[in-house]
């Protein structure tokens, strides 16, 4: 397999995998939601973290992972890799009382 192959193959497996994950989480029961949040959001915060640990800032504040080409070019930190995780992860909109609370809320019965 040539490495266009090979790469065109590992997205392809990857965008099913997400879209799977994707359609449990909106579309499945309670206890196939649970299941599947576990096994899978341990996982997905890995690689989240992979991907913002490599596009960490040099010493002159330049992304070591999009830095490279000539230095016009180069992307200052925080890098468009970063910001596009931030955004897609609600983490730029998400208040400091909604990242931490994670207990589902209880209503009280006719009230």
């Amino acid at each position: 397999m040539s490495n266009p192959v090979l790469f065109s193959e590992l997205r392809r497996r990857l965008a099913d995998h997400l879209d799977l994950v994707s359609r449990i989480a909106v579309d499945g029961d309670g206890a196939s939601v649970l299941a599947m949040a576990r096994r899978e959001v341990p996982q997905l915060v890995a690689a989240l973290r992979v991907l913002v640990d490599e596009h960490q800032p040099d010493e002159n504040g330049q992304c070591k992972r999009c830095r490279s080409g000539p230095i016009w070019r180069r992307v200052s930190s925080p890098c468009r890799m970063l910001i596009n995780v931030h955004l897609a992860t609600g983490a730029a909109t998400a208040t400091t009382r909604e990242r931490t609370c994670w207990r589902p809320r209880r209503h009280r019965a006719g009230s």
